[in-house]
């Protein structure tokens, strides 16, 4: 992954799990010196954050953490779930033997790496792309692409929600029984759940922290 597409990774996750607050300025100096490097991947992760909505320019030249509603973020996850959902029908509705073996070699993988979090993203990713690519849509493929610029990587999501682990193990394996079943409705349905309630179990936390913040 390029440098400035780290940066923004790690820069999305401060601002959508509240480390850095709305307001906050962002200054490509102080970006820097945090990642070690030189201006070109600073100011290219700004420029990615600006587009993707999470950073602003204060009308001073400066550039500063966006207002980000709860909404927004659930609305990211259910727009992505109806994506991967219609991806999930196209494979059950098309899918070979084969193609079954190794969604169940993945799933049998990340089971053994529950308990590492970054690991257990990093594969929760590629299952999840799988499925995308085995549904041969290059349509579908742009629509995600897009909607997960504001989203925090699977990674990211589990080191800070652990809770979550489980669920990904255990829905995984509904979801490969309806494709392989061929029930496209079941599949779909389950996979559209599947995403749109992690996005809400995130909104949740992240209310809970504010809360907590607001008592200290």
């Amino acid at each position: 992954m390029p440098l400035s597409e780290q940066i923004a990774d790690a820069l999305r996750a401060d601002i959508i799990f509240g480390r850095i607050g709305a307001g906050t300025k962002l200054s490509q100096r102080e970006l820097c010196q945090r990642f070690q490097t030189s201006r070109m991947p600073a100011r290219d992760a700004l420029r990615q954050l600006a587009h993707e909505g999470l950073v602003v320019n204060d009308g001073t030249g400066h550039q500063i953490v966006a207002e980000l509603s709860r909404r927004d973020i659930e609305d990211a996850y259910l727009i992505e779930g109806a994506l991967q959902g219609l991806a999930a029908r196209r494979v059950a509705e098309t899918h070979t033997a084969e193609m079954i073996d190794e969604l169940r070699a993945r799933h049998a993988e990340m089971v053994e790496v529950e308990n590492d979090s970054e690991r257990l993203g990093e594969l929760n990713w590629r299952f999840h792309q799988r499925i995308i690519e085995l549904a041969d849509s290059h349509k579908l493929t742009v629509a995600l692409h897009t909607v997960r610029m504001t989203m925090p990587t699977d990674a990211t999501y589990l080191v800070e929600m652990p809770e979550w682990r489980s669920h990904v193990n255990s829905e995984h394996v509904q979801i490969i029984d309806a494709i392989e079943a061929r029930d496209s409705d079941l599949a779909e349905r389950l996979l559209r759940a599947h995403v749109a309630d992690a996005g809400k179990h995130l909104t949740e936390h992240l209310t809970e922290r504010l809360d907590e913040i607001a008592v200290e």
